[in-house]
């Protein structure tokens, strides 16, 4: 009988996994198509696009908020859509398929063009990006989850009508230290990832590397649906630095920066969305300043 059990057991992952696989596969070869058709009129645009100083690709990585320096602003929306293939326990792993959708709107009223000229004059470009991915997590401990990841999908600008390619891939660890009633959190990320474009050669990497530290604090607001206060702080290294206006004179440029904020989660149920965390964070680094409002975990 408990060969029989284990036997059921290995059945039931692997059927598992390869629902998981097949799901995957159809995303993907679903957002080619989508690609396809979307940029087959696209790439005789060169002159007209704004992508010489516009690098919007990586829009996705960057979580919602305000960005800024010099003048130049950019607001990032990101609604962090995801679905549960299996749930991951203590001593199973788990599969995540993420559907994150980001719009961004950049502000170029303090550009002066004239010293550009090979850049039409333009007021706000306005993004899209849509980047899933499947997350592998595993339990190397019931406080540890390793987690790799690969990401692939696609970022428009939606006033020239320019697309790219983008391809990204990591790895996420998460570590658990449990204070009685309180818990830090250890959260590290690494990660690289590339954009490609048919109306340019010039392809464009970005990498990262995250360490995290959060604290949870519990209200005992209720004993039975209790509230936790969250407070975090965040190293963020960029090896190759994101441009988002690499020719304009006052490019915003993403390098080393720092964040601490706070958050509140286990909120009851609202929209669909269960048990929500919402937060608010402060980024700063390498002349950038950055008003973070943080939807789910903030790493």
């Amino acid at each position: 009988m408990k060969n029989h059990h284990v036997n059921n057991q290995h059945v039931s992952i692997r059927r598992s996994i390869i629902k998981a696989v097949r799901s995957s596969y159809f995303l993907l070869s679903a957002l080619v198509f989508l690609n396809m058709f979307t940029v087959c009129d696209v790439y005789a645009e060169t002159r007209e696009n704004t992508s010489a100083i516009t690098n919007f690709a990586f829009s996705s990585y960057l979580g919602t908020g305000f960005y800024s320096t010099s003048g130049q602003e950019v607001f990032v929306l990101q609604l962090p859509l995801d679905y549960v293939i299996k749930e991951k326990t203590d001593t199973e792993p788990g599969w995540r398929l993420r559907l994150p959708l980001t719009i961004g709107f950049i502000n170029f009223d303090n550009i002066d063009f004239e010293d550009i000229p090979e850049i039409p004059k333009i007021d706000d470009v306005a993004t899209l990006t849509f980047l899933p991915g499947i997350e592998y997590q595993y339990p190397a401990t019931p406080d540890w989850t390793v987690s790799p990841f690969f990401d692939y999908g696609f970022a428009r600008d939606l006033n020239a009508t320019t697309n790219v390619l983008i391809t990204g891939i990591g790895v996420k660890s998460t570590l658990y230290f449990h204070f009685d009633e309180n818990r830090l959190t250890l959260g590290n990320r690494l990660l690289y990832a590339r954009e490609r474009s048919r109306i340019s050669d010039n392809d464009s990497s970005y990498s990262l590397i995250e360490t995290g530290l959060n604290y949870r604090i519990n209200t005992d607001i209720s004993e039975q649906d209790p509230l936790f206060v969250n407070f975090y702080y965040i190293n963020f290294y960029y090896p190759n630095n994101l441009v988002f206006l690499e020719d304009a004179p006052n490019p915003i440029r993403v390098g080393i920066e720092h964040e601490v904020g706070f958050t509140v989660s286990n909120i009851p149920d609202f929209l669909f969305f269960g048990k929500p965390q919402l937060g608010l964070g402060v980024r700063l680094g390498n002349d950038v300043n950055v008003f973070r409002i943080v939807f789910g975990t903030p790493f």
